[in-house]
């Protein structure tokens, strides 16, 4: 895997797979849909998460990417780092008030999520939405000193920056 930061020249097609993420809501989290949690508090135990951010996707085919396997875009930030809890990833099993309970691979597990929760949501969209000022992190093959993209994922630039994994996106 090459990352690059700075000007490049991404190529797409027809068949490149978009997706973008975008801002979201405790709404947005429906039974059926994918999570992937993330908490800031280091591991203590059994004891219930607290959600610094949720993103929420689409199943595909009725399922969700297990942790360790490709998801559907990219994963934003890394799913552990120093004294951090891996991130929650599964199905929406229900929600209730401040209470999101989720189908990991190993067993159900609740997530309370607060007033400062960040939410995103990870959707399909097309190349009409590839513009100035997002950021972009692409997926290809190199040809020619260009990337032939089989996948783009877009998200929003925070202040005019993108962070890890992508730059802004010039046409």
């Amino acid at each position: 895997m090459t990352q690059q930061n700075g000007a490049a020249t991404v190529d797409f097609s027809e068949s490149t797979k978009v997706t973008e993420v975008t801002p979201a809501a405790l709404t947005d989290v429906t039974a059926g849909s994918c999570v992937s949690v993330r908490s800031k508090d280091p591991k203590q135990g059994d004891q219930p998460v607290t959600a610094a951010s949720v993103r929420v996707s689409p199943a595909v085919d009725g399922k969700c990417p297990q942790a360790g396997e490709p998801a559907p875009g990219p994963s934003g930030t890394p799913t552990t780092g120093p004294g951090k809890r891996p991130a929650i990833e599964g199905t929406v099993a229900s929600v209730a008030a401040n209470t999101i309970t989720v189908n990991t691979a190993d067993a159900p597990q609740s997530v309370t999520v607060t007033n400062k929760t960040k939410y995103t949501k990870e959707g399909a969209a097309t190349s009409q939405a590839i513009v100035q000022g997002k950021c972009i992190t692409a997926h290809g093959s190199e040809n020619g000193g260009a990337l032939q993209a089989t996948a783009i994922s877009l998200r929003p630039a925070a202040n005019g920056k993108c962070s890890e994994g992508g730059g802004p996106h010039r046409r």
